[in-house]
């Protein structure tokens, strides 16, 4: 399944979310089934944000997921966010067995 117009409004969103709640200089990218344009209904979001440094990656992707909820205002679409350090993301984007990879060859970017 293509994803609809609906779909798109709610990736927008989520990823704009994102963007305002990262830190400045970090990239969202949009991975997955949904980058690729093989989405099927019940496929999630996956969102890889790149940051340019990061503390904790648990607590950071925990915080970042709170504001795509509020942005969404509760849908129950379904969303990861994982996040990465830039300097990790560039060494792993060129590793093909990577989500880095995946994220770099497949997806698409915001920020």
């Amino acid at each position: 399944m293509k994803t609809n117009v609906l779909e798109k409004t709610i990736i927008d969103e989520a990823a704009q979310a994102l963007l305002a709640a990262a830190p400045a200089g970090s990239r969202v990218i949009l991975f997955g089934s949904h980058a690729r344009g093989l989405a099927r209904e019940d496929s999630d979001l996956d969102f890889l944000v790149v940051e340019p440094g990061i503390v904790n990656r648990f607590t950071e992707s925990v915080r970042l997921r709170k504001s795509v909820d509020q942005a969404l205002g509760g849908s129950v679409q379904p969303v990861d966010v994982i996040v990465i350090d830039k300097e990790q993301f560039i060494r792993k984007a060129t590793v093909p067995t990577t989500l880095a990879y995946e994220a770099a060859t497949y997806g698409r970017v915001y920020g």
